[in-house]
C-alpha cells in the first residue's frame, strides 16, 4: 500500500493538522506519524500527554504513531529532522513524508536545502562572524546566505524545519520522496485565528489562561491533564547546586560562559525567571529551554542513529503495516517497553516520568511501563 509520513508534534492538534491528514488521505492508504513524546521542539513539556495527542491523531487519519526519542525532540531543528527522517526511512516501507510550509513550493525548498548541504565557506566564515557579534544561530544563518537564498523564504519557521528535513533525506540517500503543503489560514506564531484554523502557539496560550480550544480542535482535550515545566524548579536547581559547571558537560547546543549564566540564576524563583535571566539577542529562550531540559534527562554527545521503533497507537491499518514492517524494518519494535531491555529507551522513560511530576496532579505512574499503545 502507498504510506505517507508525517514528523509531527499536536501540540496540541488542531483543524490545521486534520487537513493536512484529509489531503493525504486522498492520495494514500496508510498514514504514519514520528511525533514528539513528553517534551517537544520548543523546549517545552507537551500540553497533553503521547497518548492523548497519539489518540487525537488515529482519530483523524493517522494509522500508524510512532514516538520521537527525546534526545531528537529537544534537539536543533537540524536534529529534529534527522531523527524524525531516519526513523520513517528506516521503516522501509515510507513512499512519502508530507510537512507544512509558509512557501508551498517544493522545488524552492529543494534548491535550498541543496545550496546549503554544499555551504559556501564565505557563508560558513559569515555565520561565525554574525554569532559571534551576539546573532542568534537562526538569524545569523539567514544573514549569511543573504544574496544567495531568497530570505524571506529561508527565515519562515516552517520552510526552515522543511529544508531540514530534505536535507536530511539527501543526507542518508532515502527513496522517500519529500512533498510539501502551504501552510492554511494562519502563520506558526499567529496569536490570532482566521476561522476555526488557529497556530499551536495561540491554542497553548489559551490553554495557559484556561480558555477554551474547542472551536480550534476536533479533537475533545477538555479533561486531558496538563503540564507545567516550572514544576521542575527545584530538581534543576538541585542539578546546578549538587554538581555546578559539571552538570552542563557535554550538553549539546551548549557554548562556554552559559554554564556560569544559569549558575548566577539559581536564586531565580522559577524556570522561567532563570530563562529570562539568562537569555540574550545570541541564545532564544527556546534554544535554552532546550538545554534545561537536556540537563535534567543527561542527554549529552552527539546524537546517534535510532535504535529502536515505539509504537504510541494504531489502527487496523497500522496493525498490518507493523506486519509488514517485520520484514523492512532492521530495528526492533517496542510495543511493551517492559519486554525491550535495553538502555536506548531510558531517557523516555526519564522523560515521561519527569513531565508527570508537572501534571496538575503531580503522580509518579512510570506510564511507559503501564500504558498500552491506543488501538482505535
Amino acid at each position: 500500500m502507498r504510506t505517507a509520513g508525517i514528523i509531527c508534534e499536536y501540540n496540541p492538534f488542531h483543524y490545521g493538522h486534520k487537513h493536512q491528514l484529509d489531503t493525504l488521505r486522498s492520495e494514500y492508504d496508510a498514514i504514519v506519524c514520528v511525533m514528539s513524546g513528553s517534551f517537544v521542539q520548543r523546549g517545552d513539556i507537551a500540553v497533553f500527554d503521547k497518548w492523548t495527542r497519539a489518540k487525537a491523531a488515529l482519530s483523524f487519519g493517522a494509522d500508524l504513531v510512532i514516538e520521537l526519542p527525546v534526545k531528537y525532540s529537544l534537539s536543533s531543528a537540524c536534529g529534529f529532522a534527522e531523527g524524525g527522517i531516519q526513523i520513517l526511512d528506516a521503516l522501509g516501507l515510507i513512499d512519502a513524508v508530507s510537512f507544512g510550509s509558509e512557501c508551498g513550493d517544493i522545488a524552492v525548498l529543494e534548491n535550498c536545502a541543496e545550496t546549503m548541504l554544499c555551504e559556501p565557506y564565505e557563508v560558513s566564515a559569515k555565520i561565525k562572524e554574525f554569532t559571534a557579534c551576539g546573532m542568534s544561530y537562526a538569524k545569523a544563518h539567514a544573514a549569511a546566505y543573504d544574496g544567495i537564498l531568497d530570505s524571506d523564504i529561508i527565515s519562515k519557521p516552517n520552510n526552515i524545519l522543511a529544508i531540514e528535513y530534505i536535507k536530511a533525506l539527501k543526507k542518508i540517500g532515502s527513496r522517500i520522496t519529500p512533498v510539501t503543503l502551504a501552510r492554511k489560514g494562519v502563520g506558526y506564531h499567529d496569536l490570532t485565528a482566521s476561522g476555526k484554523f488557529a497556530s499551536a502557539t495561540l491554542l497553548r496560550e489559551k490553554l495557559k489562561n484556561n480558555e477554551d480550544i474547542s472551536e480550534f480542535t476536533p479533537f475533545d482535550f477538555s479533561a486531558c491533564e496538563r503540564y507545567d515545566i516550572n514544576r521542575l524548579t527545584d530538581i534543576f536547581k538541585y542539578k546546578l547546586i549538587s554538581e555546578g559547571t559539571s552538570a552542563f558537560c557535554n550538553i549539546p547546543d551548549m557554548e562556554r560562559g552559559l554554564d556560569n549564566r544559569f549558575l548566577k540564576a539559581v536564586d531565580k524563583s522559577s524556570i522561567t525567571e532563570m530563562l529570562d535571566f539568562v537569555k540574550t539577542k545570541r541564545y532564544t529562550y527556546t534554544r535554552l529551554s532546550r538545554i534545561v531540559l537536556s540537563v535534567l534527562l543527561e542527554l549529552r554527545g552527539n546524537l546517534s542513529s535510532p535504535e529502536y521503533i515505539r509504537v504510541l497507537g494504531m489502527t487496523d491499518t497500522g496493525r498490518k503495516l507493523l506486519s509488514e514492517m517485520k520484514n523492512t524494518c532492521p530495528l526492533p519494535v517496542v510495543n511493551k517497553v517492559a519486554d525491550f531491555d535495553s538502555d536506548a529507551i531510558l531517557p523516555d522513560i526519564l522523560a515521561t516520568n519527569l513531565a508527570a511530576l508537572c501534571a496538575d496532579k503531580p503522580v509518579f505512574q512510570n506510564r511507559d511501563y503501564t500504558t498500552s499503545p491506543v488501538i482505535l
